[in-house]
C-alpha cells in the first residue's frame, strides 16, 4: 500500500470537509494560500481526480471538487477514532487524578489496565479504517497515534512487562549479525547472559 503525500491529504481533507456539495477553486485557493502555491495545488487536484479521489462538477461557470464516497466514508471513520482516542485521553487524565490519591500497586494495576484498554482502542481504530482509502486515512491516524505515544504509551507500555521469548532473541541476535556484524552480535549475546544472570534469584 503506498501512502498519500502529506500535501495530497490535506487537500484531500479538506474538499471532504465540503461534505457532498463539495468546494469550489476559488474556496480551495482561498484556504491553502498561505501554505501551497496555486501550481502545487493545481498538480495535486490533478492527481487526485485521476486517481478517483474526487469529482469534478461543473455549474452555472463555477467548478467544484467533491470527495469520492469512499473518501468521505473514509473521513466519517478517521474523525470517529479521533473522537474515540480523545475520549480516552481524557478518561486517563480523570482516572490519573483518582490514581495519585491510591496506593501504589494499585496505581500499577490501573495503568496496566487502562494501557491495554488504549492498545485495544488503537487496534479497533487501525482495522476501521482500512475499509475505505487507507492510504488517505491510515497515515492521518498515525499522526494522532504519535500524540497518543507521547502523552501516555511511551510511559506505560513498559508496565505490561512483556517477555522476549528465546526465539525470538535468537532470532534478534542472527540479524544483529547479519546487519552489523558477528562481533556486535556476540557482545550482545554476552550482556544479555550477565543481564539474565543478575535478575535469577
Amino acid at each position: 500500500m503506498e501512502f498519500l503525500d502529506k500535501k495530497s491529504r490535506l487537500v484531500l481533507q479538506l474538499i471532504a470537509h465540503g461534505g457532498p456539495g463539495g468546494l469550489t477553486l476559488s474556496q480551495l485557493r482561498t484556504s491553502l494560500a498561505y501554505i501551497m502555491s496555486e501550481g502545487t495545488l493545481s498538480s495535486i487536484l490533478e492527481n487526485l481526480y485521476f486517481s478517483n479521489y474526487i469529482n469534478v462538477l461543473k455549474d452555472d461557470q463555477e467548478v467544484r471538487y467533491i470527495a469520492s464516497n469512499e473518501v468521505r466514508n473514509a473521513m466519517i471513520a478517521l474523525e470517529l477514532q479521533k473522537f474515540k482516542i480523545t475520549k480516552f485521553l481524557e478518561g486517563v487524565k480523570k482516572k490519573t487524578e483518582e490514581l495519585s490519591r491510591q496506593d501504589k500497586a494499585i496505581q500499577l494495576e490501573e495503568l496496566r489496565k487502562l494501557t491495554q484498554e488504549g492498545l485495544s482502542v488503537v487496534a479497533q481504530g487501525l482495522f476501521s479504517l482500512l475499509k475505505d482509502k487507507p492510504e488517505f486515512s491510515v497515515p492521518e491516524y498515525v499522526e494522532l497515534i504519535d500524540v497518543l505515544n507521547r502523552e501516555f504509551f511511551s510511559r506505560t507500555l513498559p508496565l505490561l512487562g512483556s517477555q522476549t521469548s528465546q526465539e525470538e532473541l535468537e532470532k534478534f541476535l542472527s540479524l544483529v549479525s547479519r546487519y552489523k556484524g558477528e562481533v556486535e552480535a556476540e557482545m550482545l549475546k554476552k550482556a544479555l547472559n550477565a543481564l539474565k544472570g543478575e535478575q535469577k534469584p
